[in-house]
């Protein structure tokens, strides 16, 4: 399966893109609660945390995953310092998972960070979330 990626306004992703996939990772996945995930989740809180960088499937153009590279200077940072970026909201639809998908969403993140002159990211993930620390290790 191959995937196009690129920032969200390339991809013209829209709101509902963007809800979608983070009601499907997060809220169905088990991680977030459904009453909370209304204004953690809301489309343009989320796009201005950062970077959001997405990935299209290639044939259907269904929008499949997504991650934001928040930057110094966002209200969005937890746990950076100084010039340090963070990684958030890192999902990939269920249907798209073992594609290599989430790797590569990653790998356009901390490119997007150096690109742009960071050499550090940071990301926290919940106890819960087994399959992602495998991934980050």
């Amino acid at each position: 399966m191959d995937f196009i990626f690129g920032a969200a306004v390339q991809l013209e992703v829209t709101d509902q893109e963007i809800s979608q996939l983070l009601f499907s990772v997060f809220v169905e996945g088990g991680f977030t609660d459904a009453t909370m995930a209304a204004s953690l989740f809301e489309p343009a809180s989320v796009r201005a945390r950062g970077s959001l960088i997405g990935a299209r499937e290639s044939q259907s153009l269904d929008f499949a995953g997504m991650v934001i590279v928040v930057y110094p200077g966002s209200p969005a940072r937890r746990l950076a310092q100084g010039e340090e970026t963070e990684m958030h909201l890192l999902g990939v639809k269920p249907v798209y998972r073992g594609n290599q998908l989430v790797r590569a969403l990653v790998a356009a993140a901390v490119d997007d960070a150096v690109q742009n002159g960071y050499t550090a990211m940071l990301l926290a993930t919940q106890p819960s979330m087994r399959a992602a620390h495998r991934l980050y290790e």
